[in-house]
């Protein structure tokens, strides 16, 4: 996929880490920006899990201590800080939400064996082990400026024996977005991209300045305030009263995008679960 470098921007700046965000990552970007799940959130921070660290390893572990109605709703495991971005926020997606998510099967070690892919992921990467209401684990693995959720079968990955951890593909219809996150994995180990230089998609850089023009408005910015921060003021105010296909349009548009996706479309286009805004998915 083509990638690209955009001119710097003093005021946008503290969107440059957007660009390493896996697409669940990104979906937690605009869920976090929706009113109704920033006052569910303040409803139920009781219900915020329990948090220790693993005896056998430096892992951050996070268990439920309640079920979390209310998070399924918005098809998540629990209810994170909305004030937390896409690398910091505990964010874990439920099966049903993110059926594309990477999955991992564990089974017992013998005598004498290794697991090769919790040896060398454990020393380069934050972990953190996560336990829903009922008993289902997973993982958010943060590295290199990326996130990467992975989902547990088999045998606890924390428990009193041993185990080995193997990649599986349970669903073929979800191949393509696991293989993608199998490979955010892999990524982690080798030299890894340059994090002085932010690098975007098309896809990527639409969805940064969707976000932007959400954050534009909830500050009562004008949708041409929002174009001059994107596009600068000189292509504003040449194009902006231009009739068919301008700049007022373009903004029109993304904001209409970036309002659906922060709504619930964030569900279906970057999870890939078939539910719509309003079903519960969990």
């Amino acid at each position: 996929m083509k990638t690209f470098t955009l001119a710097p921007n003093t005021a946008l700046a503290r969107y440059d880490y957007l660009s390493r965000l896996s697409m669940d990552r990104w979906a937690w970007e605009y869920l976090r920006r929706n009113p109704r799940y920033r006052r569910d959130y303040a409803l139920c921070a009781e219900l915020s899990p329990s948090e220790s660290i693993a005896p056998c390893a430096p892992i951050r572990m996070l268990k439920s201590r309640a079920e979390q109605r209310l998070a399924g709703r918005w098809g998540l495991v629990f209810m994170p800080d909305p004030a937390l971005g896409g690398f910091e926020a505990d964010a874990v997606w439920s099966d049903a939400a993110f059926p594309g998510q990477v999955e991992i099967h564990c089974s017992p070690r013998g005598p004498g064996e290794t697991c090769d892919l919790w040896d060398r992921t454990l020393p380069i990467a934050k972990i953190t082990h996560i336990s829903d209401y009922l008993g289902r684990e997973y993982l958010l693995v943060r590295g290199k400026g990326c996130v990467v959720q992975v989902k547990c079968t088999g045998l606890p990955l924390i428990g009193l024996e041993p185990v080995r951890m193997k990649f599986t593909v349970s669903d073929i219809e979800t191949y393509e977005r696991m293989a993608r996150g199998q490979k955010a994995v892999l990524d982690l180990y080798g030299d890894g991209p340059d994090l002085s230089v932010p690098l975007w998609t098309k896809t990527t850089q639409i969805l940064r300045n969707g976000l932007i023009a959400l954050d534009g408005l909830a500050k009562d910015m004008t949708r041409r305030e929002i174009a001059i921060l994107l596009y600068g003021e000189a292509r504003v105010a040449e194009g902006w009263s231009q009739d068919g296909g301008g700049l007022r349009d373009a903004v029109k548009y993304l904001v209409r995008k970036a309002e659906g996706l922060r709504d619930g479309g964030y569900l279906m286009e970057l999870l890939g679960t078939e539910a719509g805004p309003g079903q519960r998915v969990a």
